[in-house]
């Protein structure tokens, strides 16, 4: 299950990025890294996110992976996705963070079910959430979406 919702963030946000579409809007990520060997503040190609809302999966997310990305500590892709957006209530996320050459990952981070918010913003949305992965590393994924695909 795991795997599949890593794959499912970073192929949604691939085939996004690589069919052409009309130049959007940056959309600013950043992933916050509190402890551990990667630990720091990190911030995506805004021109490379991809903010998506699939209604009939009842997914809400942002995801980018930088296929240029050489060194050890870069950072490599990433995801954050809401599972029923659309239902009242508390929302929980999905975190994903992986460093390194897109060939070889140094360091990758999951969290399940982490606290997160959405806050509307005209055409976009901010995307927030964060919690700790199994081996205690501290991550935040903020996703400043200034437009959001609908599918």
């Amino acid at each position: 299950m795991k795997q599949l919702t890593r794959s499912a963030l970073i192929l949604a946000g691939a085939a996004a990025l690589a069919a052409a579409r009309p130049a959007a809007l940056p959309n600013p990520w950043t992933v916050v890294v509190g402890n551990g060997p990667f630990a720091g503040t990190y911030k995506a190609k805004a021109d490379e996110v991809m903010c998506f809302h699939y209604k009939a999966q009842k997914m809400l997310g942002a995801s980018f992976r930088d296929f240029d990305a050489k060194d050890a500590h870069a950072l490599g892709d990433g995801g954050i996705k809401i599972d029923n957006p659309d239902a009242p209530g508390p929302k929980t996320a999905d975190l994903h963070v992986s460093f390194g050459d897109d060939k070889k990952r140094s360091m990758t981070y999951d969290v399940y079910n982490a606290p997160a918010t959405v806050t509307p913003k005209g055409k976009g949305a901010d995307i927030t959430g964060a919690g700790k992965t199994k081996e205690g590393v501290a991550i935040r994924i903020t996703a400043n979406c200034a437009e959001i695909e609908t599918m």
